[in-house]
C-alpha cells in the first residue's frame, strides 16, 4: 500500500482541530488526486487514528462494532439508518479498529468504484465524514493533553 505523507495528514488534522476543516480537506486533495491506492491509504491512516485510543484502552484481541441509537433508545438502530457517508465512516473506522484491511478495502471500493463511474460525490462525502471523525478524535486528544498539563 502506498504511504501518503504522514506530515501532510497531520497538518490537515491540525487545521480541522483549530477550526478550518475546509483547509484541512484541501490539504488532502493532492493525495486523492494521486489515485485510488493513495486515497485508500490516506483514509486508512485517518480511520486508524480514530480508533487508536479505543484499541489502546480495550487491549489485545478486542473487536469493535457499531452501536446506533434508534427511536426505541440506545443501540436500537442499525447502520442502515445512517446517511450513506456517515454509515461508510462508521463501518470503515470499525474495520480500521479491527485492523481488517480486507473489509476496509471492500468498503472503500463499494464507494469509490461507483463514484468513479457515475461522477457522484459519494467518495468525497465519505472522505469528509472519515476526516471529520478523525478531527473530532484529535480534538479529544488535544483537550485531554491540556487537562493533564493543567493537572485536572
Amino acid at each position: 500500500m502506498p504511504c501518503p505523507d504522514p506530515n501532510l495528514i497531520t497538518k490537515a488534522l491540525a487545521a480541522g482541530v483549530i477550526g478550518d476543516p475546509d483547509a484541512g480537506l484541501a490539504m488532502l486533495q493532492p493525495i486523492v488526486n494521486d489515485g485510488p491506492a493513495e486515497t485508500f491509504a490516506m483514509l486508512y491512516a485517518l480511520g486508524h487514528s480514530v480508533s487508536t485510543k479505543a484499541r489502546q484502552t480495550a487491549g489485545p484481541g478486542a473487536m469493535f462494532g457499531i452501536a446506533v441509537d434508534g427511536p426505541a433508545g440506545p443501540a436500537t438502530g442499525t447502520v442502515d439508518d445512517l446517511p450513506p457517508a456517515i454509515r461508510f465512516s462508521a463501518q470503515f473506522t470499525s474495520a480500521c479498529a479491527n485492523q481488517d484491511m480486507e473489509m476496509a478495502g471492500a468498503l472503500f471500493w463499494a464507494v469509490a468504484g461507483p463514484a468513479d463511474r457515475d461522477g457522484t460525490p459519494a467518495l468525497a462525502e465519505a472522505i469528509g465524514a472519515v476526516y471529520q471523525m478523525a478531527v473530532a478524535t484529535a480534538r479529544e486528544v488535544v483537550a485531554e493533553q491540556q487537562r493533564l498539563r493543567e493537572g485536572r
